[in-house]
């Protein structure tokens, strides 16, 4: 076996139609027949009728939880006025600001239920049993302190930190903002002039440079968008590239490797798994996000036939775009070539499938850091233009996950991504070609642990 030409020996020895007629025959061979045993598989079926149900499922999560408040009037929260005399009405108000605050069951639907039933009430002892029942949320009682400023107390079951008493904080802090501005001698009508935000702009001190969104809720839907996109593309690699591992270490411990390698070179058989392996994963992730995307813009009209309520469709993320779409399906497929052929030649060098993760630990590793640092990048923990952020976008291993970020909020021109495109386009016959030679010299190995020393005396002898 040793005596084999190299991956590549072959089909330099003949002419480009000699390597056409023999090479890609195989590699379609391969690839025809990854494709073919694990489309009629039941763990693939049963996994991508899982993940249809989960991305519908996620997609329509306002309208599920609307139908489930269906018969519900709210969470009842009970307010006890005694003898504050607010110069406001605190029942009414909270309810405008908690369920502002809190929104409604159905986005942009008049119609929905409210989600914070707030009703008045005179005895406080019998409203904390109904707290203690279950039949109320929280009970909020008003006061006055030394100083004449409404004081307020709530009775709830959840601590400090809930969402709920976070909403009813920020809500009683308006009020009491309100009170004081009313005793003060500012009418209601004048006091939002006060609160309303000033004019800001953010401009670039060069008149070239492009900062991105203008807006915060530009922003943060962008961000949104390239976090959605980046850590799919996280999952599908790590997901689809373990199958590969798998795979091969099953071929090698049943010993199908060796029959296979005897009709066809490791290049011919590398590429056809990727090739196999990486179209399934292709047809997988399209069967999921057709029925997904389809619920998210539909999800006003299924509203209104589940809920009999008048909805409008949902508007999808403004970060959202087609030039998006299509950098990111293009670092899905040649990030995951790169990565997938690399996890087959790693995999080939251990007997036993229980030793898979530990071969494969340190792609596992580089993967999860390119994706963790896009994710800092894109909330700001580390900054989006930071030389350790512009360097790994062009990185094959990381550039999937850093140039989609970078490219997703703004902070790479087209340019940027061509280049980090290119990389990886001439990092994949690289890795390519050095998995053939772990695979040459891995069908031979038997019974070895895996580990660095392993993998450097494979490369070499291959």
């Amino acid at each position: 076996m040793t005596g084999r030409p190299g991956p590549l020996g072959r089909e330099r020895a003949g002419s480009g139609s000699g390597f056409a007629r023999r090479t890609l025959p195989n590699i379609l061979a391969v690839a025809r027949r990854e494709f073919m045993w694990r489309v009629k598989t039941r763990a693939f079926r049963f996994t991508t009728v899982i993940l249809v149900i989960a991305g519908i499922a996620m997609a329509s999560l306002p309208t599920i939880l609307a139908w489930m408040d269906r018969g519900s009037t709210g969470e009842r929260i009970e307010v006890i006025v005694g003898d504050a005399r607010p110069s406001i009405d605190p029942v009414a108000t909270l309810s405008a600001i908690l369920n502002t605050s809190g929104g409604s069951t159905i986005p942009g639907d008049k119609d929905a239920p409210l989600r914070f039933n707030v009703v008045a009430s005179t005895d406080l002892a019998a409203a904390r049993a109904h707290v203690t029942a279950g039949s109320t949320t929280a009970v909020l009682a008003l006061k006055r302190d030394a100083a004449g400023d409404l004081a307020f107390d709530l009775y709830s079951k959840e601590g400090v930190i809930a969402r709920r008493t976070q909403l009813i904080g920020q809500a009683v802090g308006q009020i009491a903002i309100q009170d004081r501005l009313t005793r003060a001698g500012v009418s209601p009508t004048d006091q939002p002039k006060l609160f309303a935000p000033p004019t800001f702009n953010v401009l670039a001190a060069d008149p070239g440079a492009n900062l991105g969104p203008g807006s915060s809720a530009e922003a943060a839907s962008l961000f949104l968008v390239s976090f959605g996109l980046s850590i799919t593309l996280f999952m599908a690699i790590i997901l689809y590239g373990q199958w590969i591992a798998f795979s091969v270490a099953e071929e090698k411990n049943s010993r199908v490797m060796e029959v296979v390698l005897a009709a066809a070179t490791p290049f011919q058989l590398m590429s056809g798994k990727v090739a196999g392996v990486g179209a399934l994963g292709l047809a997988q992730f399209v069967i999921v996000a057709v029925p997904t995307a389809v619920a998210i813009m539909f999800q006003g009209q299924i509203a209104a036939a589940v809920l009999g309520s008048s909805s409008s469709a949902a508007a999808l993320p403004s970060g959202l775009s087609f030039g998006l779409l299509a950098v990111f399906l293009v670092m899905f497929v040649l990030g995951f070539a790169l990565y997938a052929t690399l996890y087959a030649g790693a995999a080939a060098l251990v007997s036993r499938q229980e030793d898979i993760n530990q071969i494969v630990a340190p792609l596992t590793f580089v993967s999860v850091g390119g994706y963790l640092i896009a994710t800092y990048a894109g909330t700001g923990l580390i900054p989006i233009d930071s030389p350790l952020v512009v360097i790994l976008s062009f990185v094959p291993l990381t550039s999937p996950y850093l140039m989609l970020t970078r490219y997703g909020v703004g902070a790479a021109g087209l340019l940027e991504v061509a280049g980090a495109i290119a990389l990886l386009v001439l990092a994949i016959p690289v890795a390519l070609w050095v998995a053939a030679r772990l695979y040459r010299s891995g069908v031979l190995m038997y019974g070895q642990s895996p580990s660095p020393r392993t993998l450097w005396r494979a490369l070499r002898a291959g």
